[in-house]
């Protein structure tokens, strides 16, 4: 079951683009953000104003956003999966989705949650 090449190539180029915005949206927005938290975490030393005080709270919140602004960037770089994987993802889900449906499908009527609750009952020895 090979697929024609234009249909690979299509994919190939989707994966591409995908490829571009994401590292355009998350690594520069990621940069940004932790140029924020380096900017809080200079104005809260030039405080000086003690331990317990404003100037902790800004230090704390400013490393918070460098570490959110480091895993922006980290998922920007962190390149998706190419389109052989994508197909064997959506195979999977679509076998996951297929069990499902059976489960939900399969209907059990009062009588056999009757049945079910006389036998475990008799187990049970009451």
């Amino acid at each position: 079951m090979a697929e024609p090449q234009s249909d690979l190539s299509h994919k190939a180029a989707i994966l591409q683009r995908a490829e571009w915005n994401k590292w355009n949206r998350f690594t520069w927005s990621g940069l940004l953000i932790i140029f924020f938290g380096l900017i809080l975490i200079l104005i809260g030393l030039t405080l000086q104003t003690g331990a317990y005080s404003p100037e902790g709270i800004l230090i704390g919140l400013g490393i918070i956003t460098i570490i959110a602004g480091i895993i922006r960037v980290l998922i920007g770089l962190i390149n998706p999966f190419t389109p052989e994987d994508l197909d064997a993802i959506s195979a999977s889900a679509q076998r996951e989705r297929r069990s499902r449906r059976v489960l939900h499908d399969t209907k059990i009527t009062q009588e056999d949650l009757d049945t079910l609750y006389q036998t475990d009952q008799e187990s049970d020895g009451v």
